[in-house]
């Protein structure tokens, strides 16, 4: 094809068909820029439909990833729940002539169900943190989509600030816990078993509900708690769903 052109031009300068010449090389440039830019095009269509494989590959991972940490997020909130109800029933516990009605063994019960669980919610980020990190948030072309993954993380962390909010309270509880109560009682009102007698047998664990700031740091405790669920888990939790609806309408 190169040699055909090449052959017309030489016989027209060779018959000195000069305007003639430069009217052809003017139409023989303009079909190679009309190649060129339908070459381009070919590639543009190529890469966008390469961009909207890797997108539709992303949306179905994030959606995975957001079903698995509304779900976290549910058991969480369940938790810190039950956290704020166990706290309440201790609370209770201060009122004037409850403690003489209750049980060592109720008390325990309330005890452990207070402090045995930690409420600490970790969602899995690999998918978002991987898109993020390699630059290919650009890729998602839904730009509501785009600025609520770009704005998950800030939120994860409004979660972990209020969740130190509630373990100072509950590190105080613990700690006037191990200060005050007969942790050996504890464990045998639990169903644990000895064969020894201690110096403490006789004392109660009632003892540590003699204390303000055992009674400041169970109010402390469940207001943080109560907290963590107004302004952080079910605002974020909110914001996840809509989220995960508009994923599901782009793989749609």
């Amino acid at each position: 094809m190169i040699k055909f052109f090449r052959k017309i031009r030489q016989k027209l300068l060779s018959e000195n068909k000069f305007s003639k010449y430069l009217l052809y090389a003017v139409g023989e440039i303009v079909l190679v820029v009309i190649g060129i830019l339908i070459a381009l095009q070919i590639n543009n269509q190529n890469i966008y439909k390469q961009e909207r494989t890797i997108e539709k590959t992303y949306l179905i991972a994030l959606k995975e990833e957001f079903e698995i940490n509304i779900n976290k997020l549910d058991e969480t909130i369940d938790l810190n729940n039950n956290l704020i109800d166990s706290a309440q029933r201790l609370i209770e516990v201060f009122q004037n002539n409850v403690i003489d009605t209750i049980s060592e063994r109720t008390l325990v019960n309330y005890l452990y169900q207070t402090l045995s669980n930690e409420v600490n919610y970790s969602p899995s980020k690999g998918v978002l943190t991987e898109i993020i990190s390699s630059g290919n948030l650009r890729l998602i072309k839904n730009q509501k989509l785009k600025q609520k993954l770009a704005s998950f993380e800030s939120a994860i962390d409004r979660i972990s600030h209020q969740e130190n909010e509630i373990n100072i309270p509950r590190l105080e509880i613990m700690e006037h816990f191990r200060n005050q109560a007969n942790y050996k009682r504890y464990l045998e009102e639990l169903g644990r078993e000895t064969n020894w007698a201690s110096i403490f047998e006789d004392r109660s664990n009632k003892e540590l509900f003699k204390s303000l700031h055992f009674f400041n740091s169970l109010y402390f405790f469940q207001a943080t708690s109560m907290a963590a669920n107004r302004v952080c888990y079910v605002p974020i939790k909110e914001d996840m769903v809509k989220t995960l609806k508009l994923i599901n309408s782009e793989i749609d």
